[in-house]
């Protein structure tokens, strides 16, 4: 390995194989950015962060990641995030800035490459992003600290700190619950199904999901469930329901890594818990987070990460993603410029619909992502709306 590439880990060729997309996250704003400034700024973001301005290749011993001499040029955006999402990163690029403007509003979508990124890492790189625009519109020098061009893995990070081999398998006995799939709408991609909640309501959810001791994410995974059992036969007693949520590992480590080191701390953990068609979304919820903690008490994510490295093995199956990266707040920004919404998603093909939530602005923002191969809008919409209902639902009574 050099100073200028490095292969990929076996870790980070996973999320390849599997087919991830990029990582995206969208922000939308009113006003306009100078777009000469932008450029400047996002050619400044990567000299601060240099695995931005790498490229993916192929090699007969597998990937490598090298750095290259310049960054791509900003470019012109999707006029929708399902669009977005959709987009392929071009030249084995990690990452792209695209702009998309009307005239009223301007939307920034940042895209880096899952296999060395995740969520939190990509509304850190944004915010980097629109510190540096802003400094420069004040016609200000921008404080520099450059990162390193490489830095450790989770895979290396956890490499000696646990014992060999797979976790004892924890949760319920049998197959999990699983939509069943609307016949694919041709052409086949990738779908999206939008849901927000104003600002008073989004407070509401919150404050009841801390009445009753659990997480939103929690929340949520109680009202898929059942959703996704009210679109399954009924049957005698409980079914397993699997739930993989990814958990940031940055705050869980010691030392702790940095919110903007350039690499996917999130780590997938999955839960597994019996849910019965006439439980109540609360104590599935309930149920969620008891086994969460339990397996994060375990260790479990990074055990089955390092096991996952030394014996591949596909995913087993599961429910429904759910990712949550919590509450986002609005950058600093120029006068004239102002945050009025913000999607995140990754994308990956197959039977598993992602639901990935954030809150911005004080609006819980939830969007289900989903194989269009797989599952039809009609059968998402319904899901989702059930969701709705389940979470209007706790605080209007």
């Amino acid at each position: 390995m050099t100073t200028t590439e490095r292969p990929l880990t076996v870790s980070e060729t996973a999320f390849i194989l599997a087919g991830f997309g990029p990582v995206v996250v969208r922000t939308a704003f009113t006003g306009q950015f100078d777009p000469v400034l932008l450029e400047s700024a996002w050619q400044r973001l990567g000299r601060e962060y240099p695995l931005l301005r790498c490229g993916i290749l192929g090699s007969p011993d597998g990937f490598l990641v090298a750095l290259r001499d310049s960054m791509p040029k900003v470019a012109v955006g999707a006029d929708t995030f399902e669009h977005e999402i959709s987009q392929r990163l071009e030249d084995g690029a990690i990452s792209r800035l695209s702009l998309y403007e009307t005239t009223d509003t301007t939307v920034l979508a940042l895209a880096v490459d899952h296999s060395v990124s995740d969520a939190r890492l990509v509304q850190a790189l944004l915010r980097s992003l629109l510190r540096i625009y802003t400094a420069l519109l004040r016609d200000e020098v921008p404080p520099s600290a450059p990162r390193p061009v490489f830095e450790a893995g989770l895979e290396e990070l956890f490499s000696g700190r646990y014992e060999p081999g797979w976790p004892e398998p924890h949760g319920v006995p049998g197959e999990p619950a699983v939509l069943p799939g609307g016949s694919g709408e041709p052409p086949s991609g990738i779908g999206v199904h939008h849901l927000e909640f104003e600002p008073e309501h989004t407070a509401e959810v919150v404050a009841f999901a801390r009445a009753s001791r659990i997480s939103v994410t929690g929340l949520l995974c109680g009202a898929l469930s059942k959703a996704v059992l009210a679109r399954l036969p009924e049957e005698d007693g409980p079914r397993p329901v699997t739930f993989c949520i990814p958990v940031d590992m940055r705050a869980r480590l010691d030392p702790q890594i940095a919110p903007d080191a350039q690499l996917c701390g999130a780590l997938p953990t999955l839960v597994t818990v019996p849910v019965a068609a006439d439980d109540e979304p609360l104590d599935v919820g309930q149920r969620v987070a008891a086994e969460l903690l339990a397996g994060l008490g375990r260790d479990e994510p990074q055990r089955v990460l390092l096991a996952r490295c030394l014996t591949p093995a596909p995913p087993p199956p599961m429910t429904f993603m759910v990712s949550n990266i919590g509450v986002v707040e609005d950058p600093v920004l120029p006068e004239g410029l102002r945050v009025t919404g913000s999607q995140f998603a990754a994308t990956l093909h197959g039977p598993v619909p992602a639901m990935f939530v954030t809150t911005v602005s004080g609006r819980l923002t939830v969007d289900i992502v989903y194989d269009r191969a797989f599952h039809n809008s009609g059968e998402i919409g319904e899901v989702m709306a059930s969701v709705e209902a389940t979470l209007r639902a706790p605080v209007s009574r």
